[in-house]
């Protein structure tokens, strides 16, 4: 697989996530009419792009008959040996970037 394209309704938000996994933006352009980039990291690379004026996604869990996109997996295996430890640790990372962001 080449990569894996990623729609967001805030790119900032979703770079910083992304980040906190260890990809990095190799490239940022726009897309004719909004903000995108490529990022690599855990073997793979994955393209975001930036929704103007995003409408709810449907609920893929709730909705039993819900075909398409489900979910990305990533293997952490390589950079953490405790997974329970590290999401803690991103979703505290997460928060403090947040907080950063809002001030």
């Amino acid at each position: 697989m080449h990569h894996a394209s990623i729609r967001t309704a805030n790119i900032h938000q979703a770079i910083a996530f992304y980040e906190h996994l260890g990809f990095t933006v190799c490239e940022r352009f726009t897309t004719g009419y909004t903000l995108a980039c490529w990022m690599e990291g855990l073997g793979g690379r994955i393209e975001l792009i930036q929704i103007p004026e995003p409408k709810p996604a449907p609920d893929a869990f709730a909705d039993e008959h819900y075909v398409g996109y489900y979910h990305l997996s990533f293997d952490l295996t390589e950079i953490t040996a405790d997974l329970p430890s590290w999401l803690t640790n991103l979703k505290e990372r997460m928060a403090i970037a947040s907080q950063s962001q809002a001030e």
